[in-house]
């Protein structure tokens, strides 16, 4: 399972546990119920936007949606698998990458800030490149 599958699978959770129907919630992040349906059930790439607004629609911290979908240890290799032709480059950032994801399981919110960060980043399409 892949990290947009796990928040998927966290974001299903929490509307369970809110005791939600998949309308309420796709109404109040006003977006069709398709969409959100999509989005529950890891069809489509679920956003840092989306994830900030399910948070605050859930009421729960934003961490709260991400670290339990990367508390299954997933191996962030930021690897689109060669179509833009930088492999070489992605390569050598991904020593980077791996460090601030490790950071991240230390608890602490210096480790927190950078790990939102570098996913705010890769959902943006950004690089550490210089």
């Amino acid at each position: 399972m892949n990290i947009n599958e796990l928040t998927a699978s966290r974001i299903k959770t929490l509307r369970a546990q809110k005791g939600l129907t998949i309308e309420a919630v796709a109404d109040g992040l006003e977006i069709s119920k398709s969409a959100y349906s999509q989005m529950e059930n890891g069809h489509v790439e679920i956003t840092l936007t989306r994830i900030e607004l399910l948070a605050k629609y859930f009421n729960v911290p934003i961490e709260e949606i991400i670290e339990s979908s990367t508390t299954n240890h997933q191996t962030f290799t930021g690897n689109n698998g060669g179509t833009n032709g930088n492999n070489n480059s992605n390569n050598n950032n991904n020593a980077n990458n791996r460090s601030t994801v490790n950071n991240f399981f230390s608890n602490n919110e210096e480790s927190l800030d950078a790990m939102l960060k570098v996913v705010k980043d890769v959902l943006q399409g950004k690089t550490n490149q210089p």
